[in-house]
């Protein structure tokens, strides 16, 4: 009987380690989504095709054209686009196709900057992958803070509504209105002695906004916190 006994202590205890040894293999194949709330960070890198040259290889040089993708019903004239975001399938939740959440480039403790240059690159390839083009001629950009009503008091007490950025996660919530001419290049050829006019455009440099009479504004305000 005392045999008995022990043997049955020795199989209840074999029985208790078991359960608890399924219980924490159970636990450890659960994450939930609280555990990763504090995961905020990612970070995704893409790059295109890349030709290096070396000393002891030349390359012919490739000559393209450019496609406007769309005219307008007069068959000449091109029609220029506007970008919604639609091909996006990062949008966060709650925003439009053409809002982004965009970091904050801090100086000490101050705001100093967003990443435009960042942001217009986002919004070109966005918007060449919803038109199916390569490239977007001429486009222009109005790039802006989501902003939203809050109700605050002014240095007298008196209640007051002001407008303040719209922020998510630490980041603002930026509107980038854009307008353009999608294009594919097309007509790849070899380049020929007759096209080294090429070169000597290239080599003379981009215009310059001044020399295009292009106008660019930008708009910094601060606001006291």
């Amino acid at each position: 009987m005392r045999k008995l006994a022990v043997s049955l202590v020795l199989a209840g205890v074999a029985l208790f380690l078991c359960g608890n040894a399924y219980a924490q293999r159970g636990a450890s194949r659960t994450i939930t989504t609280t555990r990763l709330a504090g995961v905020q960070e990612t970070f995704e890198h893409t790059e295109a095709f890349s030709l290096e040259v070396g000393h002891e290889m030349l390359v012919t040089p490739l000559v393209a054209s450019v496609k406007v993708l769309s005219r307008n019903n007069d068959g000449k004239t091109f029609e220029k686009k506007t970008f919604t975001g639609s091909a996006r399938t990062d949008i966060p939740s709650g925003l439009a196709g053409n809002e982004y959440l965009v970091g904050k480039l801090m100086d000490g403790k101050q705001v100093a900057a967003i990443d435009v240059d960042l942001l217009k690159a986002q919004a070109t390839y966005d918007f060449c992958r919803e038109t199916n083009a390569d490239l977007i001629v001429l486009p222009q950009f109005n790039i802006r803070h989501k902003m939203r009503t809050v109700q605050t008091t002014d240095v007298d007490g008196n209640p007051v509504q002001a407008e303040e950025p719209v922020e998510r996660d630490g980041k603002y919530v930026m509107i980038v209105e854009m307008v353009g001419f999608p294009a594919v290049y097309t007509g790849f050829r070899e380049g020929t002695p007759e096209d080294s006019w090429i070169k000597r455009l290239f080599k003379e440099g981009q215009i310059g906004n001044e020399d295009a009479l292009i106008h660019v504004e930008e708009t910094v305000s601060r606001t006291r916190q």
